[in-house]
């Protein structure tokens, strides 16, 4: 089964194409890692996926239920998934072990 899939996926921010034309099904227990140089939409494609941004093109799926399209947006916590940011150290001041506890 599909967990999650991106048909004819898009974003643009003032006219720059961040992501272009991205389809993608990835099955059920499948694990897959997002590599590029800076600047190639990586973030941006984790932030379509968790729902704070909104595609200018495409749809996302989960589970079969359409999540996100430039019509319609299921809202972050409505999604069931979960964005852990580049830096873990949300506060700087805990270890890995607290920021992930809080």
């Amino acid at each position: 089964m599909v967990k999650l899939e991106f048909r004819e996926l898009a974003k643009r921010f003032d006219g720059v194409t961040a992501v272009n034309n991205v389809s993608l099904s990835i099955e059920e227990g499948e694990f897959m890692a997002i590599v590029g140089p800076s600047g190639c939409g990586k973030t941006t494609l984790l932030r379509l996926i968790a729902g704070f941004l909104k595609p200018d093109g495409g749809r996302i799926f989960i589970d079969g239920e359409e999540i996100s399209s430039p019509r319609s947006v299921v809202l972050p916590e409505k999604r069931n998934v979960t964005i852990v940011f580049q830096s873990y150290a949300v506060w700087p001041h805990k270890n890995v072990f607290e920021n992930v506890v809080f």
